[in-house]
């Protein structure tokens, strides 16, 4: 018969080709076969006959027996309960059950499949490094079928994310773990696209690790991939270091492939097997559960205190420097009771708008201070006021830190208290031994299949249950799976590194997928030179090859509100020290860094190369490019001989954006020194990272600050050093110059206390007192009766919020109603009258400053017209402010509040300002 026209199915076999006739009678069925004149028959029960199928053209589709997808399929006949497959290989055909089978069309629109030309032809100019030039063409030539359940179905075609609310209760932590770790975890099993942000040091891979075994205990299959076989071999190696690496294929390349199937990984679960009761297990975990997120919260404002105390000293310190400048005789005894911080910033801030309203000889003011403050020596207040405020701003210091020392000993009694450390370790070992438990119910008596790089595919399903975690490159595991293949989760790691091609390829093979990355690390290498290669234009920028990589992509498509995401915000690697610079610059503040404060007494150190230019431009030979001598003979010669710098060269790192600069140090530098780009330094670690800026002063180093000064290679660089970070850069170019190295150098010198943050009459800007300070009497002046003042002020204080956001200045930051007295360092240039209206509570509204040495760029004065200009009192008092700012050459801008164009003019002042600083 023939089988485009028949279906004769008997007693469970496809015997249509070899049946010559049948005849139904009745409840029985007689067959004559092919060669054979003898009639057979059979109970209709066991037979199943039909005639003239549907034909189901497969174009542009794919068919899945349960998840399997079948390979080489032309078409299917459709015949009602049961379908022929026939595929194209030497006209093989198979006979299934209907329900066991699943047709689905290509998941792509028509505006989906124009974005896959254009990323296709990308591919055609795209050679991966160390495989064949064509291999990501062919790739990419191959993906003509997106399911529809993918998460590239979903992404290509701008669909809604997939929410649900799977069960959250018996989540497990073989590896410590913390509140954003856990909410990760959770984001993860509830949408089918999630992000992890992940800063340097912030346990990354053990967020990864966690989410690896839930979805293994939910029976889920999951590839662990990126952009470079490093980022995934540190899962494979944390894996096998607790026992589980014969759960994990490592798969990609035909080298890492050939590897994996030589020396299959087995597994011994007969020891882990401890015959405990899962309900108990569960039971204890969810009590632990209850005690621990309550003080992981504590443990993390407990590690916030460090920080702010951290902080305090540091600003403290400067004060003192300041303290002993002025010629201020020390307070023993203050007349306050209950002295406090608060009480302080609330005692200073009622003078000061005392002063400025002329009520400090008032009865009611008096009063106010008697009750409020206990204040009585109201003639000393008077005669020595200035001298009195100093005094209060160094008592503040002295009584804010002792407040947050008492705190965080409280927070520590308390975590200690409850055991804390110790409950962590019994929900790690409850986690663990549930896992355990698990394995060893589903491999016991599982015997390890005779797997080869030939029939692993053909046997996927048997493969992917003995190996549920497939590691790969983003760009191999297309070859590592079978045609079409859904994986349950993809894990995409270091993602903002992994450009759209790649990235796009990862998720055609899964139906969730889990971005990991973070935005302000470095990003993809792309060769904008092909832009002009390209017939075709992706007309919607989410999907731009040379715009986006694939973290970038799934954040501006979805929004980062619209997605679930979580910032790892708990930090374990470097120094508080460094990472506090790419917290402050990067972070904006949100990072808490868990390591200690004394891990090592110089984390910072600066070395400035003599003057002159030192670097060179090789143009010719092998390996040209940016180097220089001098910054590597400095490194030879001065960081390697300092005491204060490991000795173990192992333990040490040599970084530089020049790969010629690389090159050239690898020659001198002791060999056990790794000497890497900073590129590839991401995703790695040093005891000890030296980094080389390479360029200098002349209009040939001035031509590469746009490559070197650049946000992402700065904030890599310094977060891989662990106790101690070395720079090493020209005397000059990049304070006066750049953005990125001039706010580090200024964040280095201001976190040592340098010499050359005290050389100038101009003092740094005590922020930390200001805030506090600052908020208080904004409070206070909210209840003023003349309030036009305060709301111009306002005004420009939200103006200045929007201004400082932007790129070109989010260095800066601002504080208001600086005394004009913590500004300067002594009072020798003013004159007699000049001097006393400084020690008469003169303030600025608006001190615009570098956050990360904290030295003022501008000063803004916000004058309304009837307190300045209708005023010739207050008209003489801002000509001598100005004159005394000249003085001491700061730049300066008075705002009246009857003008306009006020945000023209702020920008234009602050350009100016930053300029005078660059020359």
């Amino acid at each position: 018969m023939n089988p485009n026209q028949y279906l004769i199915w008997l007693n469970g076999e496809d015997k249509t080709e070899e049946v010559e006739t049948y005849n139904n009678a009745g409840y029985m069925v007689h067959v004559i076969f092919n060669n054979n004149s003898r009639q057979y028959s059979y109970h209709r029960s066991n037979t199943f006959i039909r005639e003239n199928p549907t034909t189901i053209n497969m174009e542009d589709k794919a068919a899945y027996w349960g998840d399997m997808p079948l390979y080489d399929v032309e078409y299917i006949l459709d015949f009602g309960p049961m379908v022929r497959v026939r595929f194209r290989q030497k006209s093989k055909s198979q006979v299934f059950n209907k329900t066991e089978l699943s047709i689905k069309s290509n998941g792509i629109n028509e505006m989906g499949k124009d974005i896959l030309e254009y990323w296709k032809e990308i591919a055609h100019f795209s050679p991966i490094e160390d495989e064949a030039e064509s291999f990501l063409e062919k790739v990419f030539d191959k993906l003509t079928f997106v399911s529809p359940e993918s998460v590239l179905g979903s992404y290509i075609n701008k669909r809604p994310l997939q929410k649900s609310a799977p069960d959250l209760q018996n989540l497990i932590f073989p590896f410590r773990f913390n509140l954003n770790q856990k909410k990760a975890l959770e984001n993860a099993l509830s949408c089918n696209v999630s992000v992890i942000e992940g800063p340097p040091g912030t346990g990354k891979t053990q967020s990864i690790l966690n989410i690896l075994v839930n979805l293994i205990t939910r029976n889920k299959t999951v590839a662990v991939v990126s952009d470079n076989n490093a980022a995934v071999k540190n899962v494979k190696d944390k894996l096998e270091k607790d026992g589980y690496g014969f759960l994990v294929a490592a798969l990609g390349s035909n080298e890492n492939k050939g590897e994996f199937f030589s020396c299959l990984p087995q597994g011994n679960v007969q020891d882990w097997e401890r015959g405990v009761q899962k309900e108990e297990l569960t039971a204890k975990i969810t009590n632990l559960n209850t005690k621990i997120n309550r003080l992981l919260e504590v443990n993390v404002e407990k590690a916030r205190i460090q920080q702010q105390l951290a902080s305090f000293l540091t600003e403290q310190e400067h004060f003192e420097t300041y303290y002993e400048k002025q010629d201020i005789p020390e307070i023993q005894k203050l007349s306050f009771y209950r002295t406090s911080p608060e009480k302080i910033i609330a005692f200073l801030a009622d003078s000061y708008l005392a002063n400025q309203r002329g009520t400090v000889d008032r009865f009611l003011y008096k009063i106010k201070l008697l009750f409020s403050y206990g204040f009585k020596d109201f003639k000393s207040l008077l005669k020595n006021d200035m001298d009195l405020v100093i005094n209060l701003q160094r008592k503040f210091y002295q009584l804010k830190i002792e407040a947050l020392t008492e705190q965080k000993a409280k927070l520590a009694k308390e975590l200690a208290d409850d055991s804390f450390d110790q409950l962590l370790k019994e929900h790690q070992q409850a986690s663990e031994l549930l896992f355990r438990e698990a394995l060893v119910k589903k491999y016991r008596k599982q015997k390890l299949p005779q797997f080869t790089i030939k029939n692993y595919k053909p046997m996927f399903a048997e493969f992917i249950q003995h190996f549920p975690i497939v590691l790969s490159t983003t760009y191999s595991l297309r070859n590592s799976l079978p045609d079409n293949y859904l994986l349950d989760y993809v894990i995409i790691d270091e993602s903002s590194q992994v450009n759209l091609l790649t990235g796009v390829l990862a998720l055609s093979c899964c139906k969730n997928a889990i971005i990991v990355g973070d935005i302000k690390q470095l990003p993809q290498i792309v060769d904008e030179k092909k832009i002009g290669k390209l017939s075709k234009q992706v007309a919607d920028p989410v999907f731009n090859y040379f715009k986006h990589n694939i973290l970038s992509s799934i954040l501006a498509l979805y929004g980062e509100k619209g997605i679930p995401q979580v910032m790892l915000k708990e930090h374990y690697r470097c120094h508080p020290k460094i990472i506090e610079f790419c917290n402050q610059k990067y972070y904006e503040g949100g990072l808490v860094p868990f390591t200690q404060e004394d891990m090592e007494a110089n984390p910072l150190i600066l070395y400035r190369t003599p003057e002159g230019n030192h670097m060179r431009n090789n143009t010719t030979g092998v390996k040209p490019g940016k180097y220089n001598q001098r910054e590597i003979d400095v490194v030879v010669g001065e960081v390697l001989q300092n005491p204060s710098i490991a000795q173990d060269s192992e333990e040490i790192g040599f970084t530089t954006p020049y790969v010629k600069q690389v090159s050239a140090a690898a020659g001198l530098l002791p060999k056990e020194i790794q000497c890497d780009t900073i590129h590839k330094y991401q995703g790695r670690e040093k005891k000890i990272m030296i980094m080389s800026t390479v360029l200098d002063d002349t209009r040939d180093g001035k031509s590469g600050l746009r490559f070197v000064d650049d946000p992402c290679k700065i904030n890599v660089a310094v977060s891989r050093a662990i106790k101690q970070f070395v720079l090493v850069t020209d005397h000059s170019l990049f304070q006066r110059r750049g953005k990125e190295i001039g706010d580090l150098i200024r964040y280095m010198e201001y976190n040592t206390l340098d010499q050359n943050i005290i050389e100038s009459q101009i003092v740094s800007v005590f922020d930390l007192l200001y805030k506090e300070y600052s908020a208080k009497l904004h409070s206070f002046s909210q209840r003023l009766s003349r309030r036009s003042k305060y709301k111009s002020q306002n005004i420009i204080y939200t103006l200045l919020d929007d201004i400082l956001k932007e790129k070109q200045y989010d260095n800066l930051s601002f504080t208001t109603e600086v005394m004009v007295k913590n500004l300067l360092k002594s009072l020798e240039k003013l004159t007699l009258q000049e001097q006393r209206y400084v020690n008469n509570r003169a303030s600025v509204d608006v001190v615009i400053f570098h956050k990360q040495d904290k030295q003022p760029v501008l000063i803004i004065e916000v004058d309304g017209f009837a307190f300045h200009e209708n005023n010739p009192s207050q008209l003489e008092k801002d000509a001598m402010k100005d004159e005394i700012l000249r003085k001491y050459e700061f730049c300066f801008l008075r705002l009246p509040t009857n003008g306009s164009g006020e945000e023209g003019k702020i920008r234009s002042q602050l350009d100016i300002a930053l300029k005078a600083v660059r020359n």
